[in-house]
Parts: structure tokens; sequence; C-alpha cells
């Protein structure tokens, strides 16, 4: 049974769950995000919406769970009516499973101050954090994470910092955080996440394979296949199970 950390598969058509379902996938973590920044807030109380009242009951009907998260998106700031969504985030959050996805793009001061916020909120709640790291710029992100993760008071075995980039992964570990292992077209393949497994056996216990499966180009089956390929490279099983699985499970508090 497989677990896909980081989805946007509310925008996935009936035959891509049936495909992860016929697969041996057991659940996803359905994240907030659209391509766009939305020209007011009342886009994103859309979406949070219909993330937590439509696609646990769409899934639920191909035998599969869900992890739900609402958040709000660096690229997805809106030009109006921030402070009145902050406002409303808590009351959205306290209905989902996961604050997500949030984190930083262009690591302006803006970014770093919403991020902060909602993490205030995600701790207030006891709520796990999912965090969005950019693919340009990477290195900036990361370096201001400490001090956002810091002042918020979040405890960090309640967070993922995602999109982890295979120069950078060190750095990755250095944050004390969970840390996603997104296996997609400009992440991670599948024979860099052995790679990184076999040098940084640690990564094992923080790691948490995922597709980002939605609109972009990528692999609904991505940690199927990641499993499949550590496996066949000598990882053993219970390892492997941890990447797929049993490290969300332990950070959802399962």
């Amino acid at each position: 049974m497989f677990i896909d950390a980081h989805t946007h598969h509310y925008l996935s058509n009936y035959s891509t769950l049936e495909l992860i379902r016929n697969e041996g996938y057991e659940a996803s973590v359905i994240l907030a995000y659209i391509p766009l920044r939305p020209s007011s807030s009342s886009t994103l109380v859309d979406i949070f919406n219909w993330l937590l009242n439509v696609e646990p009951e769409r899934h639920k009907a191909l035998g599969l769970r869900t992890y739900i998260g609402v958040g709000i998106h660096p690229r997805n700031i809106p030009l109006t009516g921030l402070q009145e969504l902050l406002n409303s985030m808590e009351e959205y959050l306290s209905r989902a499973d996961v604050l997500g996805e949030v984190g930083l793009e262009t690591s302006s001061d803006e970014e770093c101050d919403v991020l902060l916020k909602l993490l205030k909120i995600a701790n207030k709640l006891d709520k796990v954090v999912i965090i969005h790291t950019p693919r340009r710029a990477k290195d900036v992100a990361i370096k201001k994470l400490p001090k956002i993760l810091r002042e918020s008071g979040i405890n960090l075995e309640r967070v993922v910092v995602d999109h982890a980039s295979f120069d950078l992964i060190k750095e990755f570990l250095r944050l004390g955080t969970y840390i996603g292992l997104t296996v997609q077209p400009g992440k991670l393949t599948e024979k860099q996440v052995h790679e990184i497994v076999v040098r940084y056996p640690e990564i094992i216990d923080l790691g948490m394979l995922n597709s980002d499966c939605g609109r972009d180009p990528t692999d609904p089956l991505a940690v199927k296949k990641t499993y499949t390929l550590l496996i066949n490279e000598g990882i053993r099983r219970v390892d492997a199970d941890k990447l797929a699985r049993t490290n969300f499970l332990k950070l959802i508090g399962y």
C-alpha cells in the first residue's frame, strides 16, 4: 500500500484515480494550489470548500483515503482580501488534516510574512504543515526557513519541507524537519532518490515520496515506481516502506 504525500489530485480525472487505486495506493495528500495569483481571496475560499466538501467523497467512492490540506501557496497570495483570508484560515484549517501547500517561491518579505502567520495558526491547532520550496533560488528559501520556523514556534516534527533537490539535500537535512522527495520532471528522478538513500541513510526516517500530481507533467505512479526501484536495488523493504507510507502515517499521528 502506498501514500502519495503531496498531490493536487482534485485536478486529476477519474481515470487517474482509478489507476492509482488499481496499482495499490491507499491514500493521497491533496493540497490547495492553483497556477495563478488569484484576484480575490474568494477564489481560494471556493477551492478550500471544494477540497473539504467534495474530494473526500469522490475518492472514497473509489476506495481511496484523503488527507486534505488548505493553505495559501506563495504563488496564490491574493491581490485583494489577504487579511480577510488570514482571519478565516483557523476555521478552514480546523476542518483540514494539514496546512498546505504553503511556503516560499521568491522568498519576498510578503511571502515570509504570510508563511509565518500561517505557521502560527498551524501551531495553535497542532496541524501538520507541508512547505513548498521553489525550483529556482531554492537555496535562498532554505536559508530563510530556519528563522521563520523558529519564530512561529512550530514543532519541527509536524513539518515537511518539500521538493528537496539533489544538490541541496544536506541543507534540507539540517532543517530538522521531515523532507519531501518529489519524483517529477525537473525535481528528483527515481535513481536520484536511490542515490540519496545510499549516501544519506538518515533520510530513511525523514523522507516522504510524492509525485506532486495534478496539473503539471508528472507520473501519478511515481511513488510506487520509486519504491520498486529501491527494492530492486537492495534497499530493505521496511526502509522503502517508510519512504512510501509509514513516515507519513507517523507524521500525521497514526
